[in-house]
């Protein structure tokens, strides 16, 4: 199983090479990390934002604490072990906090130029309802996924050509958990679909909140 899920990601995946590409307040903030990589946190309209759920996102019945959202990402989203079944011996970490929605991390493996990155979206205080409210009407392929953890999952793209996958679990209805993964050339080629490589990392991240919690 170990040989399976690495071998899956590593194959999918190309490193995000944008991750750490703009800077913000002296922090490295992932490029696409608004529109149309993952949503943009302000509301469609006033109305909206004092009321959550909204555009048809699914209320979170039972959300995550707040509080497991801290520490540091890098450490704690993933585990070293998680990391390396992942992404191989050679995966290294960085910090990829985005000032639009908040603390993140890159994880990568330059040998096999595999990686991903992960932000935890509390700053816009709209979860999974932004991914609704701004992703769904401009995204043509936006799918509702089975919950991981019992939390609500949406992943979007452009099109079946598109080689990135923006993937949003709603961990309250106000923050959520937001992974953009691209493949690489040889993934494209071999049919590899960045969605799924995605929700294998989400699974452990899920799971590894809510022992936090």
């Amino acid at each position: 199983m170990k040989n399976t899920v690495r071998v899956a990601v590593l194959a999918a995946v190309a490193v995000v090479a944008a991750a750490c590409s703009n800077e913000s307040d002296g922090q490295a903030e992932p490029e696409g990390s608004l529109s149309p990589s993952a949503p943009s946190s302000a509301p469609a309209s006033s109305e909206a934002s004092s009321n959550l759920p909204h555009s048809g996102a699914p209320a979170v019945d039972n959300p995550l604490p707040k509080s497991a959202l801290g520490g540091d990402v890098c450490t704690e989203a993933l585990t070293e072990a998680q990391a390396k079944e992942l992404l191989g011996d050679a995966v290294t970490s960085k910090s990829s906090d985005s000032s639009t929605l908040g603390p993140g991390c890159s994880w990568s493996n330059q040998s096999s130029h595999a990686g991903f990155t992960l932000n935890y979206d509390v700053n816009g205080g709209q979860g999974i309802s932004a991914a609704y409210a701004n992703a769904k009407p401009k995204m043509d392929q936006f799918t509702e996924t089975d919950p991981i953890g019992g939390f609500p999952v949406v992943q979007y793209r452009d099109n079946d050509d598109d080689r990135t996958c923006t993937s949003m679990v709603g961990l309250a209805d106000e923050y959520a958990a937001v992974m953009t993964l691209t493949i690489g050339t040889e993934g494209a080629e071999t049919g590899q679909n960045p969605c799924e490589a995605s929700l294998l990392v989400l699974e452990r991240v899920v799971g590894n909140l809510k022992e936090k919690s």
